[in-house]
């Protein structure tokens, strides 16, 4: 073949070849173009959303910056005050504390200014007693409660029970019975024992009195009594007189007996031991018991001196105290009485051992020729319960 025939034809492939490349590359071109069109509009919308979040960002970090700032201030300020807190906890838990204490003292010094507004409301009545003032006996036994007076011989003897509801006729029974009792030309009392007990609501008082009462005719004569008056609370402030027992049928040997056995009472308690070898050894023979303890036993004849006295008191016993909170007295015959006084007995002994009992000490007491009352039997009763002391107690 000629050359320049292959030469036209390579020339027309070629142009074909190139129209084709042409045609391709336009198209890609177009492509291209589309795509970069949408690439920049793409790009657009991503700078206007970068454009958005950053400015998003910067007002975030600008808020996360005051939080922080206010978190710092909050956070100082709240350890401020939970130190305070802490502070103001303890001192509320301090002034808890406190307040319960001045509570607990309040009601512990309320109940015992109660306590002494009813043994001040006892002795009032021993003191117009004293004065023989009727009046002022006769305004105690006024209140809420019903009273009992009793007078248990002449002058002025017998029983009133005074109430609000017969006030206006029982208070001048009362008076009227006091004046009676009082109606000498001259009265002189003498209290001579007086003992004045608190029990939980009420107080008893216990006085043993003489009189001296001089008769129109000049003549005087001594009389004696024992008065029981209790006490019992009314309300908070209040106390009043609802038992009053003026026992004047004793004698003057049970009035000397009675003397006597405070006078005993003192030398236990200061182990004053020749005042008790007087009273526990006489004309008659006498015994001492013990009901419970270490020295629980009967002491008799050479043993009441010798060992109660001589050894058990003077020797093994460092201290003892009896507590008295109620005695009576009942007449045997002329010169024999029984005696019981009631009370806590607490001895220490020398070893260190201490011991506390509910005490009766029933006594037998009897006057000797001379007139002096001689204990011919003391029987210490420690055995008793608290209920058992109380129940002895008139109320």
């Amino acid at each position: 073949m000629d050359v320049k025939y292959i030469l036209v034809v390579i020339i027309i492939i070629m142009f074909i070849v190139n129209l084709i490349s042409v045609f391709y590359l336009n198209s890609q071109i177009s492509i291209l173009s589309s795509n970069y069109n949408t690439l920049a509009s793409n790009y657009n919308t991503l700078k206007t959303y970068y454009q958005n979040i950053n400015s998003n960002y910067s007002t975030l970090y600008s808020s996360y910056s005051t939080l922080v700032s206010s978190y710092n201030s909050l956070s100082s300020k709240y350890n401020t005050l939970s130190s305070k807190f802490a502070t103001l906890m303890a001192d509320y838990n301090n002034l808890s504390a406190n307040y319960s204490s001045l509570s607990q003292n309040y009601t512990i010094l309320s109940a015992q200014l109660s306590l002494t507004t009813g043994i001040m409301t006892v002795q009032s009545f021993y003191i117009y007693l004293a004065q023989l003032n009727t009046q002022g006996m006769e305004s105690l036994l006024v209140g809420p409660m019903t009273s009992y007076f009793q007078i248990t011989s002449p002058p002025g003897n017998g029983t009133v029970i005074f109430s609000s509801s017969n006030s206006s006729t029982a208070l001048p029974a009362i008076g009227a019975k006091l004046s009676q009792f009082f109606d000498y030309v001259n009265v002189k009392i003498e209290l001579k024992e007086l003992v004045v007990t608190p029990l939980q609501n009420y107080v008893m008082g216990q006085g043993l009195v003489s009189f001296n009462n001089q008769y129109g005719n000049g003549t005087i004569i001594t009389n004696y009594a024992l008065i029981t008056v209790v006490a019992e609370k009314a309300n908070l402030t209040t106390w009043q007189i609802v038992y009053v027992k003026i026992d004047n049928s004793i004698s003057q040997g049970q009035y000397t007996t009675l003397v006597t056995l405070f006078n005993m009472l003192q030398a236990l308690e200061s182990k004053n031991i020749g005042e008790l070898q007087s009273i526990l050894v006489g004309a008659y023979p006498s015994h001492v018991y013990i009901a419970q303890g270490p020295y629980a036993g009967n002491y008799s004849g050479l043993n009441v001196p010798n060992v109660f006295i001589g050894t058990i008191l003077s020797k093994d016993i460092k201290t003892l105290q009896f507590s008295l909170y109620y005695f009576n007295i009942t007449p045997i015959n002329p010169t024999t009485s029984q005696v019981d006084m009631y009370g806590i007995l607490s001895i220490t002994l020398l070893n260190g051992s201490t011991y506390t009992f509910y005490t009766d000490l029933h006594i037998t007491a009897k006057l000797q020729p001379n007139g002096v009352p001689q204990v011919v039997g003391l029987d210490i009763l420690n055995d008793l319960t608290q209920g058992e002391l109380i129940s002895v107690v008139p109320k």
